[in-house]
């Protein structure tokens, strides 16, 4: 059997964007993503995150770093009665050419599988072009969080949180 999945982008869409975040400390959640998770998790979706971490390859950080990044936000979201299923972690800079990095949908077809995925029925939220290019390659619809317009590809709807886009996807629903 699949499961229905919302897939979010970590950094400007669950957490306050900081370039090269490498400490914890300051691991912020945007304003409505706790409630926007809950409101999905009552609507039967199950969560993943997605993400490019290019401070890796950059040697700004290493995958421990970037890992006690993840355990921050897993940690603060399950204080909000939120359980992310995985999280996946292109480690490339662009320049290597990678298959992981978004767009290119190698982790995401690698997630459909592993945990079983129904990319018709899922989602993935993004804040940036490359989110909304990856979440269309994997067969999901596309919601942009942002407060400006997207250029090409085009999200499936736009939100300016979290909350708005879980509004938005249990309109769908109906």
């Amino acid at each position: 059997m699949t499961s229905s999945y919302v897939l979010l982008d970590r950094d400007g869409t669950l957490i306050k964007h900081v370039p090269y975040l490498v400490n914890p400390e300051l691991v912020e959640l945007l304003p409505k993503v706790p409630e926007g998770l809950r409101y999905l998790k009552k609507l039967g979706f199950s969560f993943g995150i997605i993400t490019n971490q290019s401070v890796i390859g950059r040697k700004l950080a290493t995958i421990r770093e970037v890992e006690s990044v993840n355990n921050k936000v897993l940690n603060l979201l399950q204080q909000h009665e939120v359980v992310i299923s995985f999280v996946s972690v292109c480690p490339h800079v662009p320049e290597d050419f990678c298959a992981c990095r978004k767009p290119l949908p190698q982790l995401g077809l690698e997630a459909i599988e592993k945990y079983r995925i129904d990319a018709e029925s899922s989602y993935m939220i993004g804040d940036m072009n490359l989110d909304i290019a990856f979440g269309q390659a994997i067969g999901c619809k596309t919601i942009g969080i942002t407060n400006s317009t997207f250029g090409n590809p085009k999200p499936n709807y736009t939100a300016v949180d979290l909350l708005s886009a879980a509004k938005y996807i249990h309109s769908q629903m109906k």
